[in-house]
């Protein structure tokens, strides 16, 4: 990475680790054929495949029969809605206005097409969803809940436990899109009792273009991919034996590392948010206990996200403003509408998420370069 280049945007993605892509490399160069091939070529890249799936399983704590390959996670939660989509009865989801638009700009389609009805969980102004309203909202039709594990804006941790509880009291499965908790904080879905959760790599520091979607053991499930018998007739496809084993690699290092990795994320957030309180008209998106050691979002009253973020771009700082971009015009982000913040607050907020190859450098740069620019900004709106 360019030594001129802070990158600060790991919620969005991760650079790649060097160890992913050596086992990578290895793997093209040595299982290059098709999984579905009955030769010799095509037996290696099986037994690779398998060799992937069954060690993401071990790290996980599930079957490695549970878990399918697919090309990431918007594929994966489409997958999950697939199944819950039936002409022959109402189809009721819950979901929560923070999920990832793969999610929730789907279902909403969908409800307007008439297809399903939706209700949203309410959320409250720490960014959690509300579990108490939850069995308000069932209804004899519900067919699914499905709540993200960790907000990818926010980096606030969702009570899926309790979710989880009452979902089963009423026997109504729960899925849980895990992207962004994966490897930062402590998980397991066979313990949280999920019928589905899905998962991707590359926030890891895994390859793009793989994802994980795990069906718990007698769970239905529908493909979204037909055409083939691949992933068990649940994803229908060539599988990608590279792509897999980068998957595989990336989860060992970074659950082999958490313990150190999560201390050292957790020390720069709080660099971060110590400096920050210090700054004109700071404020801090998120209950602060409930957070990702890798993720704050932060607004600056009555400046311009879309212009702070241009700013600290041309000064070598890559951050994110987690919203939309529609039109040419910043739209403000429904994650922080639904927690109560006004259209113009949410405008004014920033994501800052750092990961594996995060350096204290990279942090004093942001410390340094973000204030100066909110004070710059300021100071020409006075003049």
């Amino acid at each position: 990475m360019n030594s001129n280049e802070h990158y600060l945007d790991y919620n969005a993605t991760a650079p790649l680790l060097p160890e992913v892509w050596e086992a990578m490399q290895t793997v093209q160069a040595t299982s290059y054929g098709n999984p579905s091939s009955p030769h010799g070529p095509g037996r290696r890249a099986r037994n690779r495949l398998e060799e992937a799936r069954r060690q993401l399983a071990s790290l996980l704590g599930v079957e490695y029969q549970e878990l399918c390959f697919t090309s990431g996670g918007s594929e994966s939660n489409n997958a999950i809605l697939r199944q819950f989509l039936r002409a022959d009865k109402p189809n009721h989801w819950i979901l929560s206005p923070l999920e990832h638009p793969s999610l929730l700009e789907t279902t909403q389609y969908l409800a307007e097409q008439g297809q399903a009805t939706l209700d949203l969980l309410p959320v409250d102004r720490g960014g959690r969803v509300l579990p108490e309203v939850l069995p308000e909202l069932i209804r004899q039709e519900t067919c699914l809940i499905s709540v993200m594990g960790a907000n990818n804006e926010t980096g606030v941790i969702q009570p899926i436990a309790e979710l989880q509880a009452i979902a089963s009291e009423h026997g109504i499965p729960l899925h849980t899109d895990s992207v962004q908790l994966l490897g930062r904080a402590p998980l397991s879905w066979k313990e949280l009792g999920v019928s589905y959760a899905t998962a991707t790599a590359h926030k890891l520091g895994g390859p793009r273009g793989i994802g994980l979607l795990y069906v718990r053991e007698g769970a239905a499930f529908t493909p979204l991919i037909t055409g083939g018998k691949q992933e068990r007739v649940r994803r229908a496809g060539t599988e990608s034996v590279a792509l897999a084993v980068g998957f595989a690699s990336a989860l060992a290092w970074v659950l082999e590392q958490q313990p150190k990795l999560s201390e050292r994320l957790q020390n720069f957030q709080q660099q971060v948010l110590e400096r920050l309180q210090d700054v004109e008209g700071f404020f801090l998106n998120g209950d602060p206990e409930k957070l990702l050691p890798n993720t704050l979002n932060v607004g600056f009253q009555g400046l311009s996200a879309e212009t702070l973020l241009i700013s600290l771009d041309l000064d070598g700082v890559a951050v994110s403003t987690g919203s939309a971009c529609s039109s040419g015009a910043l739209e403000p982000s429904p994650v922080l509408l639904a927690m109560g913040l006004t259209p113009t607050e949410a405008r004014s907020c920033l994501r800052l998420s750092w990961g594996w190859q995060t350096t204290q450098a990279d942090i004093d740069a942001l410390l340094e370069r973000l204030p100066h620019h909110v004070q710059r900004l300021r100071e020409k709106q006075n003049r």
